[in-house]
């Protein structure tokens, strides 16, 4: 519930930001509207508009740089600062998954001979899990479904490359893992099996 609860914040200062811009540009509209109909001769009027758009161009800019600052020390957000507290190899096979507690300490194809790993793991709850992520043959999507089929989080498996994912189940389950890139004529059935406690 932390994750949605500090998720709605960061939408919600989004949303007053995004509201004070608006205000903002609605604000010199108007107030270009009300002074469009004093006349002056062309040479002041384009110093003055020259000197206004210099000052709202300095604005905009140390607007921009203000919200870059605040901003990028949320990234990456909370949740996934710092060291997960456990490590699953993943490889995909045509057409199975090939899961494993631990960091790789072989390669894919001894990976996927080791009696060890299965297309089924059990990891714990509120916890933050990184996926190490590859394939054995062509490139598969490693996506995770939660219990209502909602796609919780994905990434590519590709050969010869480890992706990582980092992420923090918050519901105990069974949550199933799907290819989503046309792998072959078995594409269908590649299909694992994360459960939580």
């Amino acid at each position: 519930m932390f994750q949605i609860d500090s998720l709605l914040t960061i939408q919600s200062t989004a949303a007053i930001i995004s509201f004070l811009g608006g205000v903002l540009v609605v604000l010199v509209v108007l107030f270009l509207m009300t002074t469009s109909h004093i006349e002056e001769d062309k040479t002041s009027v384009k110093h003055k508009v020259y000197k206004l758009r210099g000052r709202y161009f300095f604005v905009l800019v140390l607007c921009a740089v203000a919200c870059l600052f605040i901003t990028l020390r949320l990234l990456p957000y909370s949740k996934f600062q710092g060291e997960p507290e456990q490590t699953v190899s993943i490889v995909g096979i045509q057409w199975d998954w090939k899961m494993k507690s631990g960091a790789f300490d072989k390669s894919a194809e001894e990976f996927v001979k080791d009696t060890a790993a299965k297309k089924e793991i059990t990891l714990p709850a509120n916890k933050k899990i990184r996926f190490i992520v590859t394939s054995n043959d062509v490139n598969h999507d490693f996506a995770i479904y939660n219990t209502k089929g909602v796609l919780v989080a994905q990434t590519q498996a590709m050969p010869t490359y480890k992706n990582e994912l980092e992420y923090e189940f918050s519901e105990a389950g069974d949550y199933h893992i799907l290819c989503l890139e046309y792998c072959g004529l078995m594409h269908s059935i590649m299909i694992g099996t994360i459960h939580v406690n």
